[in-house]
């Protein structure tokens, strides 16, 4: 049995490929003739391959690849069809993430204007329709990309994704021209990486001739920072510029390094709230609460500067002060013991 690649959470992005998935499965959806239907996935068939489109008005849509027609709504019937040869206003789509995984997708029925969900006609059929209350689906990236998963958490300022050429091991990354390329076309000159692999000195050299500082934090797969790591993942985004995050796939650890910093600037996050930026492991989640009850229970050093001024004199001066450290970090994750520890009762509060 074959399964598309990765978990079904790529980021859409126009020209790209994609496998759709009834997500967690292998069943795809495929395009015979002018219907579209849930089949068992087989590599490199380009009757399961969607181009991503988009219009002069940003109406995104999926062109399949063997029959260069448009998935949209069938003319005669509530089901899903792949009929037009151009993108016309009926196969207008709307991919909206999930925070369980996947995606929900909308699209609209014959005769109607409005969006409705899509999903499985029923266990025994493998065709698609409109209707509520729809199901899960993943997308898939096909072809090799420099990182996946790349967005703007904050327009030009912070931005996530995987690591560069990430497959399925943190021994995966590669910082080679075509990664810096893309980093710099992209604005980005401060890196800080969860991988619990750091980059070699070569590959460092390179980023600082780009103009691009690096800071890394050793995190294993699904494990948590300290609260010391926290602090330094703090002094290196507070130094300003367009800011890379990422760990391996660049989902768990990246989505804790989010929920921390926006934790920093003062927000109150719930833990579906980091479950929505990618957090998965009860020890993540455990940290994160230990430094909402850390930042919210008293002020500290870090609170009486204010981050909505990264340029500020006493932003710069405590900056000047603390240690620079745009290298590696000096230990692993778990080879110290947190700096606040995190009770029953204390969590049981927070909620």
């Amino acid at each position: 049995m074959m399964f598309p690649p990765g978990r079904g959470n790529d980021i859409l992005s126009v020209s790209q490929k994609y496998v759709i998935s009834l997500y967690g499965t292998n069943d795809v959806f495929t395009a015979e003739g002018e219907e579209v239907r849930l089949r068992e996935y087989k590599k490199d068939s380009k009757s399961q391959i969607w181009i991503c489109t988009e219009t002069e008005d940003n109406r995104i849509s999926m062109q399949n690849q063997h029959t260069l027609r448009f998935l949209g709504r069938s003319d005669t019937s509530p089901n899903s069809a792949c009929l037009a040869k151009a993108h016309q206003p009926w196969e207008d789509l709307d991919f909206t993430r999930l925070s369980l995984g996947g995606y929900k997708l909308m699209m609209k029925r014959c005769g109607q204007y409005q969006l409705d969900p899509i999903q499985r006609q029923d266990a025994s059929k493998p065709g698609l329709r409109i209707g509520w209350p729809g199901d899960q689906f993943g997308l898939h990236q096909l072809g090799q990309s420099v990182v996946r998963r790349f967005e703007w958490v904050v327009p030009k300022r912070l931005a996530r994704s995987s690591a560069p050429y990430y497959d399925s091991q943190d021994s995966d990354q590669s910082m080679n021209e075509t990664s810096i390329d893309f980093l710099v076309g992209h604005g980005i000159n401060r890196i800080i990486s969860l991988n619990e692999i750091p980059l070699s000195s070569r590959e460092k050299l390179k980023l600082k001739a780009a103009g691009i500082s690096y800071t890394h934090v050793k995190v294993p797969d699904f494990a948590a920072p300290t609260q010391s790591q926290f602090d330094q993942m703090l002094l290196a985004y507070a130094k300003g510029g367009a800011t890379l995050i990422y760990c391996g796939y660049g989902d768990g650890r990246t989505g804790m390094a989010i929920s921390a910093l926006q934790i920093f600037q003062g927000r109150k996050l719930s833990q579906q709230d980091y479950r929505d930026h990618g957090v998965q492991s009860p020890s993540q989640l455990t940290a994160l609460d230990a430094l909402s009850i850390r930042i919210h229970g008293y002020v500290s050093r870090y609170l009486s500067i204010s981050y909505s001024n990264p340029h500020s004199a006493e932003l710069t001066a405590f900056l000047r002060d603390s240690a620079e450290d745009d290298s590696d970090s000096p230990g692993a994750s778990g080879t110290e013991p947190p700096l606040y520890a995190v009770s029953d009762k204390n969590k049981s509060e927070k909620r």
